[in-house]
C-alpha cells in the first residue's frame, strides 16, 4: 500500500497571487481581493513524500525520472531589449482549500463558477469544486480509482474534458463532463491505443474556451506513434484523428477550436482541426519536459527548451518576433501566452546548478520587448525545476510554478513577507509566483 502523506488542493485567483503548494499535493486554496491589491495564499506543508522526480539533461533535452519513497526514507540527493517595470508583492487571504489523503494532484482547471481538479496514483479521480464555495468536492468520477489523470475546463461555458489511464497505463479513457453531470459523464470514449510510459495528465488534454471542442493527444507502445483526437464536446464524436510518428506531449487549442498546438518532442505543429491540414509546423531546442502554449485567436504561440521563442502571425505566416536564450537555462517546462496575445512569459532554470535557480522573464510581444525579470534561488537537496504557468486574459498577471527547493529564496524590486521557506528533510515544496507586468506601483 502506498505511503501518503495529506495532499493539500488550492485554488488560486491568478489576477493577484502569490503561494506555495507542496509537490505530492495540489492545493486548491481560494484568494478573494481587491481590484488592485495582491494576494497570496498558502498551503501547510506536510511530511513524507512518496514521490521523487529527478530532471537530467541531454543534448537533445530533458529526461525526468521518478522514484517512490515511504515516508520515513531519504529521497536521493540531488536576448531582446529590457523594459523593466515594477512588480508587485504577495499579499492577501485564503478563503478555502481542500485536503487528500491519498491522492496527488496532477492539475487544476478553472472555469467562471468552478475550481476542476485531476488526482493521481492512489485515488485518481476528477472532482469539482465550487469557487465561492468551502472547498468541499461537489461530485467526484473515477474509472479506475488508481492511476493517472488530467482535466482541461473551458473559460466560457459550463465544458470540461477528463482524461485518466489505469495503473497498469494500458487503459486510457476520454470523458466530457459539466458542472451538473454529478458524477457521472456525458459521454465516454476509449482510447484504442496506449503508452505506460507516457501517462494522461492534463497537457495531454485541452478544452475550447467556447466549450466546443475537446482535443487529446495519446501514444501506442507498439507502433510508437501518436494520434491527436479531437471530439465534439457536447457529443463525444470523434471529429479528427491526426497520427504522427513523433511523440506529442501536450495540446492546446484556440478559443473556438479550430487550431491545435501539438507540442510534438522539440517540435511545434499547428494543425487544423476541420482538416487534419498543418497550417504550420517549427523545430524548437530540445525535449522532454516541455508544453508549448497559443493565444485564443491563434495568433502567437511560444515554443521552449534549451532556447525561448515566441512566433506572431503576420498576416501570411508565421514569424519568429522573441528570441531568448541563457546558458545552461532550460525554458520548457513553464511558458505561457496572454489569451490576447500581447505578453508572453517564461520561467526558466539552471540545470548546471542542479536546478536550484532560475529566472521567470516577462516579453512585450508587438514591441517584442522584455518587460522584466524576476530571479529566484534555492539551496539543500531538491530540485526546483519550472513546471507549469498561466497568464490572465491581457497578460498584466501571469503564475509560474516549480517543483521547489528545500531553501527557497525568491527576489522581488521591493521586500517580499515570507522570502524564505524551509522545507523538511523528506518534502520538496511547490511555489508559484505571480507577476505583474502592468505599471502599477507596490
Amino acid at each position: 500500500m502506498k505511503n501518503k502523506h495529506i495532499s493539500q488542493s488550492a485554488f488560486f485567483n491568478l489576477r493577484i497571487l502569490a503561494g506555495l503548494f507542496s509537490v505530492a499535493a495540489l492545493a486548491f486554496v481560494a484568494l478573494f481581493a481587491a481590484a488592485n491589491a495582491t494576494t497570496r495564499g498558502e498551503a501547510v506543508r506536510t511530511a513524507g513524500v512518496t514521490r521523487r522526480a529527478l530532471m537530467g539533461v541531454t543534448p537533445q533535452g530533458v529526461i525526468q525520472s521518478q522514484s517512490v519513497h515511504s515516508g520515513n526514507s531519504q529521497p536521493p540527493p540531488a536576448g531582446p531589449r529590457m523594459v523593466e517595470r515594477r512588480m508587485l508583492g504577495p499579499l492577501g487571504n485564503t478563503v478555502w482549500h481542500y485536503d487528500d489523503q491519498t491522492a496527488i494532484a496532477d492539475g487544476v482547471s478553472i472555469d467562471a463558477n468552478n475550481v476542476w481538479g485531476a488526482w493521481t496514483l492512489s485515488g485518481a479521480r476528477l472532482t469539482i469544486h465550487a469557487i465561492t464555495g468551502n472547498g468541499t468536492p461537489a461530485w467526484s468520477f473515477s474509472t479506475f480509482g488508481s492511476g493517472n489523470s488530467g482535466v482541461a475546463a473551458a473559460k466560457g461555458a459550463d465544458r470540461s474534458g477528463f482524461m485518466e489511464s489505469n495503473a497498469a497505463g494500458n487503459d486510457f479513457r476520454q470523458h466530457g463532463f459539466r458542472s451538473t453531470s454529478n458524477g457521472t459523464a456525458d459521454w465516454s470514449f476509449p482510447y484504442p491505443v496506449s503508452d505506460p510510459n507516457l501517462p494522461a495528465s492534463s497537457r495531454k488534454v485541452a478544452t475550447s474556451r467556447d466549450g466546443s471542442m475537446i482535443a487529446a493527444v495519446v501514444s501506442d507502445s507498439v507502433t510508437q506513434n501518436s494520434t491527436l483526437y479531437v471530439f465534439d464536446a457536447d457529443t463525444g464524436a470523434v471529429t479528427l484523428m491526426w497520427t504522427d510518428p513523433l511523440r506529442m506531449d501536450g495540446v492546446a487549442l484556440t478559443d473556438n477550436g479550430s487550431k491545435a498546438l501539438v507540442t510534438q518532442d522539440n517540435r511545434a505543429t499547428l494543425v487544423d482541426t476541420s482538416s487534419g491540414n498543418l497550417i504550420f509546423s517549427v523545430a524548437g531546442s530540445g525535449a522532454g519536459n516541455i508544453f508549448y502554449p497559443i493565444s485564443g485567436d491563434g495568433s502567437v504561440f511560444a515554443v521552449g527548451g534549451f532556447n525561448f521563442d515566441v512566433y506572431a502571425f503576420n498576416g501570411t505566416t508565421y514569424v519568429q518576433v522573441i528570441h531568448f536564450t541563457r546558458a545552461n537555462f532550460w525554458f520548457g517546462g513553464a511558458s505561457t501566452v496572454s489569451h490576447d496575445g500581447s505578453t508572453a512569459g517564461t520561467f526558466g532554470a539552471n540545470y548546471a546548478n542542479g536546478w536550484l535557480s532560475g529566472e521567470v522573464y516577462l516579453f512585450d510581444v508587438p514591441s517584442h520587448n522584455m518587460l522584466g525579470s524576476y530571479p529566484v534561488s534555492g539551496t539543500g537537496m531538491y530540485q526546483g525545476t519550472p513546471i507549469g504557468a498561466g497568464s490572465n486574459d491581457n497578460g498584466t498577471v501571469m503564475a509560474f510554478a516549480s517543483w521547489g527547493t528545500q531553501f527557497h529564496d525568491c527576489y522581488n524590486r521591493r521586500p517580499v513577507r515570507g522570502r524564505r521557506r524551509k522545507g523538511s528533510a523528506r518534502q520538496s515544496i511547490w511555489q508559484w509566483w505571480a507577476h505583474r507586468t502592468d505599471t502599477a506601483s507596490g
